[in-house]
């Protein structure tokens, strides 16, 4: 079997421990309200090397439950979701440009441009009403959704690229959907990091990599895992390899699982993101000026 997929980093750390391999990176995790918080800093060459990871800082926030959340649940871990963001940015965050990847006709690879849609997007206060702008009231937000290569024959990463040329953010926040091995990190964990994103690298259909090196802008990347490998699973239930192997047959490399709520988990998870998005880019928004200006 090739070795699981996963875009966690507490899940690549996890399977190093469990082969002895020795690193410098800590986790540090800690409790707020409903979620766990664990934050890890990849800072040497050799971690990144071997996680095959950026530099840089990765924050998972793990939550309690995800298909029937709670008012105060949610406005828990939107606000702690915001703060963490806040903290990934830049300190002066001019023009943001928001992407949403993924493909809206496949459930589990929706995520982004659901959240696209509950963006709240503000380019256009730059004319009508600057003084928003330059008071910092607003961020000037512009959001795209980016369809997947096979349908559109365009990478994310040169469709970002070019439209970043022509607006010249400070900032750009690229929302994608993970692979997890983990049945209990499946559609409730959330990763930021503050380095580069790889659209269809969880499921082995690595696309061109969307970073600040490739860019020469910050990006703050934003997903969560919505599938695992259907290995992963049996592994999890103590199933030997070549039992596995025995089991899936051609599709042992191959075959992916998502829960039947997929459509929505991938709805809370959504509006999860997206508001936090909103609140941490907009100054003193509450819940209520979203819902206002979406709906």
């Amino acid at each position: 079997m090739k070795k699981a997929r996963t875009g966690l980093i507490v899940e690549t750390m996890e399977a190093a421990s469990a082969a002895g391999v020795t690193h410098a990176a800590r986790a540090a995790t800690v409790r707020h309200g409903a979620c766990t918080v664990t934050t890890v800093k990849i800072e040497s060459d050799d971690d990144a090397k071997l996680f095959e990871r950026e530099k840089g800082t990765y924050v998972t926030v793990e939550t309690d439950r995800v298909y029937r959340i709670t008012d105060n649940d949610f406005e828990s871990i939107v606000t702690v979701l915001a703060d963490i963001m806040r903290s990934l940015m830049p300190k002066s965050a001019g023009r943001i440009l928001i992407a949403g990847i993924g493909n809206r006709a496949i459930t589990a690879d929706s995520l982004g441009p659901k959240c696209v849609d509950r963006i709240i997007v503000t380019r256009g206060f730059e004319k009508v009403m600057p003084e928003l702008i330059n008071d910092g009231t607003y961020a000037s937000v512009s959001a795209i959704c980016s369809n997947v290569f096979g349908v559109t024959g365009i990478e994310s990463a040169e469709l970002i690229g070019g439209i970043a040329k022509m607006l010249k953010p400070s900032l750009i926040i690229v929302i994608d959907a993970l692979a997890s091995t983990s049945v209990k990190r499946l559609c409730k964990t959330i990763q930021l990091s503050d380095t580069s994103l790889t659209p269809g690298g969880g499921v082995d259909n690595a696309r061109g990599k969307i970073s600040p090196d490739n860019l020469g802008i910050p990006v703050l990347s934003v997903g969560m895992p919505t599938v695992m490998d259907v290995a992963a699973i049996l592994s999890n239930a103590g199933c030997t390899e070549e039992k596995a192997r025995e089991l899936l047959g051609q599709f042992g490399d191959s075959m992916i699982a998502m829960p039947t709520r997929i459509d929505s988990a991938t709805d809370t998870a959504a509006k999860l993101i997206a508001f936090a998005v909103n609140k941490a880019l907009h100054r003193d928004m509450t819940t209520e000026d979203i819902l206002r200006f979406l709906y």
